[in-house]
């Protein structure tokens, strides 16, 4: 499994480098967020398989793990685990449950072992109690392949998500409209010191921008804001750690809840794309909020309600 550290293999395929796209490797996929797609895939590094799931954050970004569904064969499951030491030596994680109750399940894990790689990638494996049907028919396990380089995997994104940034801190500086909102819970908080905060929001929701300073000491835990450019035509959402510029792809819509208290205490919530927002059930300032963005041309504004099941 050497060629792991270069890249990930999919059956007659071939050898895809990490840092291949998710839309280069399934062309016909449709969404804009987490993408998934199982692959027909009969071997893989020796061992004989059923598909492979390959997974990205979005799309437009690479492929950061792949998952192989292992066929059974005429070797006992537990001669895979016992290759991969060959191959890799001892895991560094080992959890066994073979002896329980749910031991001869297929929904049930008998193995999990797991190897990281010096260079950031990982290997894992899980294993069945019994043979766990697929569309692809029935498998015995799970090989795992992972490519861990968030840094390396952001890169190509990190200058236009800067400038971003740069434009927002400018429209920022005299905004034409400007309407503050309050809510009971505070906003969700940015761990700033994570050094690899950038990589993982550049990768995953680049729509999430750094909110200004100013602007985010004057909202500070419990605020929010809707406001306007100079020109008073490009708009956002602003809470004291992130902000979002409605119309992109991923801020064309705003999800508006209200969701009655039942089991659980009930909570209102505004959501664009990655960015929220929450208060409690019938709040005013959510609704207050949610009006002033039925206004904005352009913007799709989407209500749910229920009961907090």
């Amino acid at each position: 499994m050497d060629d792991t550290k270069d890249g990930f293999r999919l059956g007659g395929d071939g050898f895809f480098p990490w840092g291949t796209r998710f839309d280069a490797v399934v062309r016909d996929f449709e969404g804009t967020g987490y993408a998934a797609c199982e692959i027909a895939c009969p071997t893989a590094y020796g061992f004989a398989t059923r598909y492979a799931e390959v997974t990205a954050p979005r799309p437009d970004r690479p492929v950061m793990t792949v998952t192989y569904e292992l066929a059974g064969t005429d070797k006992a499951p537990k001669d895979v685990f016992a290759d991969l030491v060959i191959r890799l030596g001892a895991p560094k994680e080992l959890d066994r449950d073979d002896l329980g109750p749910n031991a001869s399940s297929p929904d049930h894990v008998v193995l999990y072992a797991g190897w990281e790689r010096p260079d950031g990638r990982s290997i894992s494996l899980s294993l069945y109690g019994s043979p766990r049907a697929s569309d692809f028919g029935d498998g015995i396990g799970k090989l795992y392949v992972s490519w861990g380089d968030i840094e390396t995997a952001a890169a190509p994104w990190v200058a236009t998500w800067q400038e971003a940034n740069e434009r927002l801190a400018s429209d920022a500086e005299a905004p034409a409209t400007m309407k503050s909102f309050s809510v009971r819970y505070d906003v969700r908080t940015l761990d700033r010191d994570d050094p690899h905060r950038m990589a993982n929001t550049v990768f995953s929701n680049p729509e999430l921008l750094d909110t200004p300073p100013a602007l985010s000491r004057r909202l500070g835990t419990n605020g929010f804001a809707l406001w306007s450019d100079a020109s008073d035509t490009r708009w956002h959402l602003s809470n004291g750690d992130v902000t979002v510029v409605l119309g992109g792809p991923d801020t064309n819509e705003a999800r508006v809840s209200n969701i009655a208290p039942a089991r659980g205490g009930g909570s209102a919530t505004i959501d664009v794309g990655s960015w929220w927002v929450r208060c409690a059930h019938d709040s005013r300032s959510i609704e207050d909020a949610a009006r002033a963005l039925e206004q904005i041309p352009g913007l799709t504004v989407s209500r749910y309600s229920g009961h907090d099941a």
